[in-house]
């Protein structure tokens, strides 16, 4: 650890900046100060003396042309995100929370769980593979089954799709995609896409909703309706607040 340390950071600051990065890779994007700083919720200011201090650490290095995590700085970023998706399923399927309103709770719960609790928490979930909103918890201990998937927006007319994962979980949004129906493993058919960047006309169940291309480019979605049986049976989650159901 450097010191001294910049009074304006924390460990807790630091965490959320090697998780922001991490997420932001999953995304293929790279680690914009601007995007970074929004995770954390800090001021651009605070995100970059982060980053800077990440680089001070060995965590992350600054390449040819992004920053981007080490090796060292992947395995930290997945710890934390681990007990961050491991903290929402906690809060959904056992508190009950809906949804729209575990990631917040999560991005406070996460820095205070202890190796012993992190443990036992995964033991008491049944060992989740996803969080609430579909993203894939690091460490599992089973081989996982390669999905493919690709952006709601890139589905061309007459396309069969399930949803995946939701990549934005601010709130009022996951709010607006239940309202619709669009949760993890939802069906849905895309019946039109606009020309000029306009929206895709999707249906679900017997609901048809036009859906701009900003809110379909957080939507994964994969072409299989299926897993394996083992695989199928450790992806469910109960219904609560918003949640997909079992």
């Amino acid at each position: 650890m450097t010191d001294p340390l910049d009074p304006a950071l924390s460990d807790e600051i630091l965490e959320d900046c090697l998780q922001a990065m991490q997420r932001l890779a999953d995304q293929g994007r790279i680690a914009a100060v601007a995007e970074v700083a929004a995770f954390a919720r800090v001021s651009p200011a605070v995100a970059e003396s982060a980053l800077h201090e990440l680089q001070t650490r060995g965590l992350a290095d600054q390449g040819s042309d992004a920053l981007a995590l080490t090796d060292e700085g992947r395995r930290q970023a997945a710890a934390v995100l681990r007990r961050h998706r491991l903290s929402e399923r906690l809060l959904t399927d056992v508190l009950g929370l809906p949804w729209d309103r575990v990631h917040e709770e999560a991005m406070r719960l996460e820095h205070s769980l202890t190796t012993e609790a992190e443990a036992r928490l995964k033991s008491l979930l049944n060992d989740p593979e996803t969080c609430p909103h579909g993203g894939p918890i690091p460490g599992n201990g089973d081989a996982a089954v390669p999905v493919t998937t690709r952006s709601l927006d890139g589905v061309s007319a007459g396309a069969r799709v399930w949803i995946e994962r939701v990549t934005e979980e601010e709130g009022a949004f996951l709010r607006y995609l239940a309202s619709l129906g669009l949760l993890p493993q939802a069906e849905l058919a895309v019946e039109e896409v606009a020309p000029f960047g306009g929206p895709l006309l999707v249906r679900v169940g017997g609901a048809r909703y036009a859906i701009g291309r900003d809110v379909a480019a957080k939507i994964l979605v994969r072409s299989e309706p299926e897993y394996s049986e083992p695989h199928r049976h450790r992806r469910r989650l109960r219904r609560r607040g918003g949640q997909p159901a079992s």
